[in-house]
């Protein structure tokens, strides 16, 4: 993707948009779906509570699983005065992980509710425009 003379240039196979008319044609409805995929896997990230109701496992790559793996503090690491400040710095990583996978999580699920919100408002705007 490099700078073309108007802005970016887009590739042409790039999800959602086609067409030639003087400017990329996006498909809403395609956009839309891509967005659900999104939305779908993104909910996988937060995992889910298994049938059995452990709280320390709800599949790999999940937020839980994540802050369930990462958290080692001074109780794992031992009493001898390195293993304890090494198991604060374990906990403070872990802390630091966990709450930056959370947001993560986050600003995508805002990111595609931003790109959902801005397909209705062009709609609207075009089907304004047209009365």
């Amino acid at each position: 993707m490099s700078p073309g003379p108007q802005g970016p240039e887009l590739p042409a196979d790039w999800p959602g948009l086609d067409g030639d008319t003087g400017g990329p044609h996006i498909d809403h409805t395609r956009v839309r779906e891509i967005l659900g995929t999104l939305r779908q896997e993104l909910s996988t990230l937060r995992g889910q509570a298994p049938a059995n109701m452990s709280a320390t496992w709800s599949g790999p790559g999940t937020l839980p699983e994540v802050q369930g793996l990462s958290r080692v503090g001074t109780r794992e690491t031992g009493s001898w005065g390195a293993a304890q400040y090494f198991g604060l710095n374990a906990t403070q990583g872990s802390t630091s992980l966990s709450s930056t996978y959370q947001s993560l999580i986050e600003r995508i699920d805002a990111m595609i509710t931003a790109v959902e919100q801005a397909v209705t408002n062009y709609e609207e705007g075009q089907t304004r425009s047209r009365a």
